[in-house]
C-alpha cells in the first residue's frame, strides 16, 4: 500500500511540474513588455593572434644562454661551497655551484670564471652556473 501511495505522489508532482512547465511557455508571449537584455556587439573584431610558422629555421640560437668566461662582482652567497651567490657588475644574479671548496668571503668582490651546468640544483637566487676559477678583486 505504501508503493502505491508513493507512486501516486510521484505522479502528481511530474504533472504539475508539466503543467506549470506549459503554463510558462504560454505566458512568455504576453510577457514581451519586460525589455530585453542588451546583447554588446563588437564591431571591431580582431582575430585572435597566432603563431606565425617561418619558412626557415633561424641562424642564431633563440634561447639566449647565460655568458660564460670571466665575471666580475659581488659575493651575495658566500662559505666555501658548493653554492655561492654573485651579483654581477651588470646587474645579473648568479647562483654558482663549485666542488673545489674555495672560500669566498660574502660581500667581496671577485672575478670568477664561469660555465654552463647540466646539473640542476637550487643553488639559490639567479642564473645556475659552474664556477670553475675564481680570483679576488683589490
Amino acid at each position: 500500500m505504501r508503493t502505491q501511495a508513493t507512486y501516486r505522489i510521484g505522479l502528481a508532482v511530474a504533472a504539475g511540474a508539466v503543467i506549470a512547465g506549459c503554463a510558462n511557455s504560454a505566458a512568455s508571449p504576453a510577457a514581451s513588455s519586460a525589455p530585453s537584455p542588451v546583447v554588446p556587439t563588437s564591431t571591431s573584431a580582431s582575430p585572435l593572434p597566432t603563431i606565425t610558422l617561418t619558412e626557415k629555421p633561424p641562424k642564431e640560437p633563440t634561447d639566449n644562454l647565460p655568458e660564460t668566461g670571466w665575471i666580475a662582482g659581488m659575493v651575495t652567497i658566500g662559505g666555501k661551497g658548493p653554492c655561492y651567490g654573485l651579483l654581477a657588475d651588470d646587474g645579473q644574479r648568479y647562483a654558482l655551484y663549485s666542488t673545489a671548496g674555495t672560500e669566498l668571503a660574502k660581500g667581496a668582490r671577485v672575478k670568477v670564471q664561469l660555465e654552463t651546468t647540466p646539473i640542476r640544483i637550487y643553488c639559490g637566487p639567479g642564473t645556475l652556473m659552474a664556477m670553475t676559477a675564481s680570483e679576488p678583486i683589490e
